[in-house]
């Protein structure tokens, strides 16, 4: 664990992050739940929730899943590090890496999840005191990640900075994964592009309405792709320097995790071709009183990330006090 002097919440308020902490999950519910993701990665099953293929929140519809990230011994560490007394869990989300998949690039993030990265404005949660901290996310592989697997990295005390961002060409950004890399076929990429699993939270449906596949080969089709998308931002940190010793990676054996705030400068390095996929999971959890995508109240069903969450609901997962405005599983 990371300052192995100090406890969990010294290292959590001094670092912005902690761990790894020890597998606590059985090596088979571990294997599982990779099977379960590796499945819903090759088929793209429409997400009962979203009606719509989507890496989120499969917590909320897959028991194993939802007890890996309510256990016991997990909340304990949380309530450890965080300090808080009431906690909910409000997302999670798969984060895959394929063999040669680049970095995703220096961020953080305030907390109010808007869809920024992709250059959004619609804030998913509405905390009762904006100046604390109120949001943590957990990260647990569900394969073994070294450094050539596209290791997580982060920047030692960066919670405590806004570092300044810009606006970018989508492509352009950590956010946008490069399907390239993924995709071998004409018919896939056509496929994924009409069912919105092209390119991470943003809607491709239409992207090649009107052009006839049969005149493109595969690469003049990525290359349409790439125009049409060019007129879409998103943010992006400017650069800063980072000197010796200021970041840490975190090597991990599946089933271990670390807890980070959610301001805390991090980013995942580039996976070698001749890597292994990674595969992991992240849990969001925020403070019990924040009002969770406060836009239903006026009748918006739509997050930042072009999702529908009408039918969405938060986990209680320690103490009480919780949001009466939140919807609850």
């Amino acid at each position: 664990m990371t300052a192995m002097t100090t406890s969990p919440r010294e290292a959590l308020q001094t670092n912005g992050f902690v761990g790894p902490f020890p597998r606590f999950a059985s090596e088979d519910t571990i294997g599982e739940l990779r099977e379960f993701f590796r499945d819903v990665l090759d088929n793209q099953p429409v997400h009962p929730l979203y009606d719509r293929y989507s890496v989120r929140d499969w917590h909320l519809v897959n028991e194993k899943v939802r007890e890996l990230l309510t256990a016991p011994e997990l909340i304990k560490s949380l309530q450890e590090a965080t300090g808080a007394d009431s906690l909910v869990l409000w997302r999670s989300k798969l984060f895959e890496k394929f063999p040669g998949d680049g970095a995703i690039d220096w961020h953080q993030e305030y907390g109010y999840f808007d869809g920024e990265e992709i250059g959004g404005h619609r804030p998913a949660l509405f905390p009762m005191n904006p100046s604390s901290q109120w949001g943590w996310t957990l990260w647990l592989p569900l394969t073994d990640v070294s450094d050539d697997d596209g290791v997580m990295e982060f920047v030692k005390g960066s919670q405590r900075t806004a570092y300044p961002k810009r606006m970018v060409t989508l492509s352009e950004s950590g956010a946008y994964v490069d399907p390239r890399n993924r995709i071998k076929s004409k018919e896939e990429l056509l496929t994924r592009a009409k069912n919105n699993s092209l390119i991470l939270d943003i809607d491709t449906r239409r992207v090649f309405d009107g052009v006839d596949p049969d005149q493109h080969s595969l690469d003049d089709l990525f290359d349409l792709l790439t125009e049409r998308c060019a007129g879409l931002l998103a943010v992006v940190t400017e650069p800063f320097e980072v000197g010796p010793g200021d970041t840490q990676t975190m090597p991990m054996n599946a089933g271990e995790y670390i807890i980070f705030s959610e301001r805390c400068m991090h980013r995942s390095r580039a996976s070698k071709p001749d890597a292994r996929l990674r595969l992991a999971v992240n849990a969001r959890y925020t403070l019990g009183d924040t009002w969770v995508y406060p836009q239903r109240a006026t009748g918006d069903t739509y997050d930042g990330s072009n999702l529908d969450i009408s039918r969405h609901k938060c986990i209680p997962v320690l103490g009480e006090g919780f949001n009466p405005a939140n919807a609850y599983l």
